[in-house]
């Protein structure tokens, strides 16, 4: 049985892959909410979860390959390469320098249709850069599915650059969840809508303003 979106919530928070407090973001700003994906390796169920939601958003989305943003996608776009049959390439980090000195490793042809999956987007940089790479190996790279928007810009800014994105959360709707399911308070949430009003990237055209109704 597949595990539901808010189940997921509440799992993610109770291993601590979603953390509440004053915290040093990685674009040098403070913020109340940390999404850290990358020790969800350290639980398999979670991880399956994680790649059963994902294929729900996928199976919508016409695409011939995937490709995990590195690294903290890269195992669940495995675990949907594997339980979909469906082939998976992967973008090194840097060019390799030696031998083939290959940027994408896999097999695939010029013109597939390249699915991306990522675990956060935020401003969208991160997911911009691989799109790019993809696109100058010959991809057609349209669509994305993501664990969570964290609805500061990304969503527009990518689609801008043509990719639409899916995501299993919002951060609103994450914090949400947790509030209903006992796990944090109405202050904990009215802080997080707060900051995401507040700190917005790149096109700002689609927000619109998150309520706690």
């Amino acid at each position: 049985m597949v595990c539901t979106v808010k189940e997921l919530a509440v799992r993610l928070f109770d291993v601590g892959a979603v953390r509440f407090g004053d915290i040093e973001a990685m674009v040098g700003r403070r913020t109340p909410i940390y999404f850290d994906l990358r020790i969800v390796v350290s639980h398999p169920k979670i991880m399956m979860a994680i790649a059963e939601q994902l294929q729900i958003l996928a199976s919508e989305i016409d695409h011939d390959i995937l490709c995990g943003v590195p690294y903290a996608a890269l195992p669940f776009a495995t675990v949907m390469s594997i339980n979909t049959n469906t082939p998976m390439i992967m973008k090194r980090k840097e060019t390799k320098l030696y031998a083939t000195k290959k940027i994408i490793e896999g097999v695939f042809e010029k013109n597939q249709k390249c699915l991306l999956v990522e675990d956060v987007v935020t401003s969208g940089g991160t997911l911009q850069e691989t799109i790019q790479t993809l696109r100058n190996e010959g991809l057609s790279v349209t669509n994305a599915v993501v664990v969570l928007d964290r609805e500061q810009g990304g969503a527009s800014v990518l689609k801008a650059n043509g990719v639409h994105m899916k995501s299993i959360f919002t951060m609103s709707e994450l914090v949400k969840i947790l509030r209903d399911a006992g796990r944090i308070n109405d202050e904990t949430v009215e802080t997080v809508i707060e900051h995401i009003k507040q700190y917005q990237f790149g096109m700002k055209d689609n927000f619109e303003q998150i309520s706690l109704q």
